[in-house]
């Protein structure tokens, strides 16, 4: 485990780009990254929106989208060079003065999308991860991608194992089998493949056509948890048919169960 990974992941900082922002009224805004108090509408899926997804590992807010917008940088319409700067003036004012607490946060968050829990501040990983943080081009994206390296790791079959255990629960309500196991072991091994790439490939395999015991199991256990009586085959039926591109977590099959 060594830093090349990372240089290799991190953004190249690219341009000097001086601009002095303005936040709207009532947001709360350090430069270009404003509070996620006064983000208001999230997610565009436009160029503005995928370079903070990139850079800090969040959608772009109504706030931080209109900064941009009224310097000439709309979302949807960015040149190659404009992205670019966009990117480099993002990047610089996460590694700014003032930014510390956005810098830790965003670590944080790194660590709990890789390895699906809260850190401990002695944590080994954890302490290496927050001083590759601190390099001025380091971005959540480089930062993740120096996170799959020590996923694949063949001495952290234990970590490993916590991740995935922890995926299962909190996407399907259940312990993960043996075989489930044994799967996510040889995938993250091979790919790096992250807490939040599991627990989203379970909540996609459970709502696949064949997956039709499991998705019944799943809603069980919802209803159960919800204080429910068990659900009738027919009630399971509708509840998949109404349900059947919906991506939920264990907690928000709960929720719906409470209100269906």
């Amino acid at each position: 485990m060594n830093t090349q990974s990372l240089r290799r992941a991190a953004l190249t900082a690219l341009g000097a780009l001086t601009l002095t922002t303005l936040a709207p009224a009532g947001a709360s805004c350090f430069l270009f990254i404003c509070s996620l108090e006064a983000t208001g509408g999230l997610a565009t899926n436009g160029q503005v929106d995928a370079i903070y997804r990139e850079v800090l590992g969040r959608p772009s807010s109504v706030q931080e989208r209109s900064l941009w917008a009224t310097r000439g940088y709309r979302d949807d319409a960015l040149s190659a060079t404009q992205e670019n700067q966009v990117r480099a003036e993002l990047t610089r004012n996460l590694h700014a003065p003032g930014a510390a607490a956005i810098l830790t946060d965003l670590t944080r968050r790194v660590f709990f999308d890789a390895m699906g829990g809260t850190p401990h501040p002695n944590n080994p990983f954890f302490k290496l991860l927050g001083k590759l943080a601190q390099k001025p081009d380091s971005t959540y994206s480089s930062l993740l991608a120096f996170t799959r390296t020590y996923l694949q790791d063949p001495q952290i079959d234990g970590a490993r194992e916590g991740l995935i255990r922890a995926a299962f629960m909190r996407s399907l309500g259940r312990t993960a089998s043996t075989a489930d196991l044994t799967y996510w072991q040889a995938n993250i091994k091979a790919n790096g493949t992250t807490y939040q790439e599991v627990m989203r490939a379970a909540q996609d395999w459970v709502l696949a056509a064949g997956n039709e015991a499991e998705f019944a199991a799943l809603i069980r256990r919802a209803f159960k948890a919800a204080g429910r009586a068990d659900p009738t085959n027919a009630q399971i039926v509708q509840i998949r048919l109404a349900n059947q591109d919906t991506r939920r977590t264990f907690d928000g099959w709960k929720t719906f169960i409470q209100r269906f």
